[in-house]
């Protein structure tokens, strides 16, 4: 009995070093991920802009009241249905920085 329980000892101690030296390996090995893009809060998002007009993507499945954030005074919040798409009128020279719900 006692050689049996040498030789069960030895087994698993080579199994558990052996498992140990596996899982060294492939923690050391390179995880290729997909870039994290950061989600903005909310459901209005910034579209394509330009001298005296803004669009604002509606993401969500519900309308929103929307507006686009610029130096000075902010344009009036626009009403923009369900996955839809709202232009919003700005001053000359005000370019937008983000949308957000009002």
């Amino acid at each position: 009995m006692t050689r049996l329980r040498s030789a069960l000892v030895t087994v698993a101690a080579v199994a558990l070093l052996a498992g140990t030296a596996a899982m060294g390996t492939a923690s050391a090995e390179p995880v290729a991920t997909a870039p994290v893009e950061a989600m903005e809060p909310g459901c209005a998002k910034l579209g394509a802009y330009g001298p005296g007009w803004a669009d604002i993507h509606n993401v969500c499945g519900h309308t929103i009241s929307a507006s686009v954030e610029v130096d000075g005074w902010d344009p009036s919040c626009i009403q923009i249905g369900p996955h839809g798409t709202g232009r919003i009128g700005l001053e000359a020279g005000d370019d937008p920085y983000y949308a957000y719900e009002c």
